[in-house]
């Protein structure tokens, strides 16, 4: 299992490592904004940190049948985006500066200081959570309480079942996904409605820049999300089931997606790194510019 430990680090080192490219093009942040961006969402990629790395825990500690697999199985799916909605909720939290540039007539909608690529990269994503999950939920199947949580592979007279995120395991997900998506609205809305300081231009700098960390967080939850459904789908990808028949031939069969397992096996490592990555960005986006820094931008 120390293959968990891999999308954490490239993620870290990564959105360290373009931190350190981008320092000289950043706006800086005025102090509470930074300060609540740098808790806020370092404190979402600690937490999206600790609970990757759990199930390690019980290999060093105890042995693993005593770990509480049911608890984490219920909340890895819900746990990303549930942190994404806190996030920027607290990201989105309108600053407070009484020096405004007297009346202003420039309409100012959420959408204002948004940049299109992310907007786009946002919507592609967005799709791929709903395509994957409406998939998932159609081809699952009841278990003993009645959920949708198998998928059932049958060939002649025997057949084989695994655990699957069907429509039992997406309803939560889905239910948060939309509060997260409320939430991101609201968020861009409180930051383009307050009026413009003195310092109209740095001020607009500023608000691009919350703007943008508000879709990095959403962005990176629903990658988070999105790593551990295809997490799921690996292990039922990787399904086999070989049936003998009376005149001693052996016939075997597997998933209807077995095709996808390479993909599925690198895209979900890859899918947290990167999700991992824009959470910690987005923190490191509130750390200031060193002087020398400034001065040379001026």
């Amino acid at each position: 299992m120390w293959f968990l430990y891999i999308p954490l680090v490239v993620g870290v080192l990564g959105a360290a490592l373009l931190r350190l490219v981008l320092r000289r093009r950043l706006p800086r942040l005025a102090r509470p904004v930074g300060l609540v961006t740098a808790l806020a969402a370092g404190a979402s990629s600690l937490i999206m940190i600790v609970f990757s790395t759990s199930p390690l825990i019980p290999m060093y500690v105890t042995d693993l049948q005593s770990f509480p697999w049911d608890v984490y199985a219920a909340v890895r799916f819900v746990l990303p985006l549930a942190l994404g909605v806190l996030t920027v909720l607290l990201l989105g939290l309108p600053a407070r500066d009484r020096r405004s540039n007297g009346a202003q007539l420039t309409r100012r909608t959420w959408t204002s200081f948004l940049s299109g690529p992310w907007m786009v990269t946002l919507g592609i994503v967005l799709a791929l959570v709903v395509t994957i999950t409406v998939a998932t939920g159609l081809v699952s199947e009841r278990d003993e309480a009645g959920h949708f949580t198998r998928y059932v592979i049958e060939l002649g007279s025997g057949g084989a079942e695994t655990d699957f995120y069907g429509g039992h395991y997406s309803l939560a997900p889905m239910i948060t996904l939309v509060i997260l998506l409320a939430a991101t609205v609201m968020a861009w809305a409180g930051i383009a409605r307050p009026p413009h300081p003195e310092d109209v231009e740095q001020d607009i700098a500023q608000r691009r820049l919350r703007s943008t960390n508000v879709a990095r967080i959403t962005t990176g939850a629903l990658l988070l999300h999105l790593a551990s459904v295809l997490r799921l789908l690996k292990s039922t990808s990787t399904m086999s089931l070989t049936v003998g028949a009376e005149s001693g031939e052996h016939f075997s069969t597997g998933s209807a997606f077995s095709d996808l397992a390479p993909f599925l096996e690198y895209g979900a490592p890859l899918l947290a790194a990167i999700g991992l990555g824009l959470w910690v960005y987005t923190a490191l986006t509130a750390l200031p510019r060193s002087a020398r820094t400034s001065r040379e931008s001026a």
